[in-house]
């Protein structure tokens, strides 16, 4: 994030100013506000791209559509979502050019890339031009998850399966009680294949 000048912040305790100071610096990363940050920044972006998603010209993807789904976002991945049709990928630029504006945070074009499923070659070149970014191929890598418009296959569910595997090994190897083993199961395998 940038750094924010000749800004002034007051201290409220109570209900009551206690004092004034100037701000001098942005965030670092690392800062204890960056993550409660963020989640604001991305609720009003959320907020943003469904008040664009109002306009009659938008359509959902297939798969969202009846969650009204636009986006996910964790930690610093996000994910849009959207019917592959310029209508629709041009209203997402012109809503995310906006939330640049008023944030002053964009896209990283080398960072970023744009998937299509069921959209023909003609119609992928005229979008990917359009908002100018690269087309990327499946699988998508999603928090280290293979993802892809087709159902899910047996390998990409392996990745999950050896990480579970990974965790049991390493706890055998430890002086557990059964109880023990039991509450680590349950509070973390369970979480990772819930994740």
């Amino acid at each position: 994030m940038t750094c924010v000048r000749n800004t002034s912040y007051s201290l409220l305790l109570n209900g009551r100013v206690q004092g004034r100071f100037k701000g001098e610096k942005g965030l670092r990363q690392g800062d204890p506000m960056s993550p409660l940050l963020f989640v604001l920044i991305m609720e009003y972006m959320t907020r943003s791209l469904q008040l664009a998603a109002r306009n009659s010209s938008f359509r959902y993807h297939p798969m969202c559509k009846s969650l009204k789904l636009l986006n996910l976002c964790f930690a610093d991945d996000l994910i849009l979502f959207c019917k592959g049709s310029l209508s629709a990928v041009s209203i997402f630029k012109e809503a995310l050019g906006k939330f640049s504006e008023a944030t002053g945070l964009s896209i990283n074009a080398s960072k970023s890339h744009i998937y299509f499923s069921g959209v023909n070659a003609a119609e992928r070149r005229v979008i990917a031009q359009a908002i100018q970014l690269p087309e990327g191929t499946f699988p998508l890598r999603y928090l280290g998850v293979p993802m892809r418009p087709t159902k899910w296959k047996h390998e990409d569910c392996e990745i999950i399966v050896h990480r579970i595997r990974l965790k049991l090994l390493t706890w055998s190897s430890r002086h557990l009680s059964y109880a023990g083993r039991l509450l680590l199961i349950h509070s973390v395998l369970f979480g990772l294949r819930n994740y």
